[in-house]
């Protein structure tokens, strides 16, 4: 009898931990391993930007595709911010990287500066209509290194 316990309590605790992962949302496609890594035109990685890639497909218009780069400029692409990889298409790769720069004046409200975002990255990579970037995603993992201007 203690046996028959045990083994009920073992098996309910795994279907415990199964059933309590996220779950996955209904059409979401198959996601393949995405690897990005960008860097200045200098070779220095581009740290902290955000980087999302925008689907030719309008059927993929429905998930967000996108990653933050780490100090070496390395971005792992994950789709609505939780399920690793891309699901296979063609899309546009648009990356920013913006720093605070006070204005010189303070808010007399809050006492604190009043600051101005500034983009570290040239204007035609940051916009899905402009980039000249691209990727395609196909069934095979993808590690790709592009190049941005300041």
């Amino acid at each position: 009898m203690k046996k028959l316990l045990l083994a009920f309590s073992l098996l309910f605790c795994v279907a415990l931990i199964v059933g309590c992962g996220t779950k996955r949302p209904a059409g979401l496609p198959n996601l393949v391993s995405c690897v990005l890594t960008f860097q200045y035109e200098d070779g220095t990685p581009v740290d902290e930007a955000m980087v999302s890639l925008t689907p030719e497909d309008a059927d993929l218009r429905q998930w967000s595709i996108s990653g933050t780069t780490d100090a070496s400029g390395v971005a792992k692409i994950s789709t609505n911010a939780e399920f690793s990889g891309a699901p296979a298409g063609k899309f546009k790769v648009v990356v920013r990287k913006v720093a605070l720069i006070p204005t010189g004046e303070m808010d007399k409200e809050v006492g604190e500066p009043i600051m101005e975002t500034q983009s570290l990255i040239a204007e035609e990579f940051t916009n899905a209509g402009k980039t000249p970037l691209s990727l395609e995603v196909g069934s095979s993992p993808v590690k790709e290194t592009f190049k941005v201007k300041k």
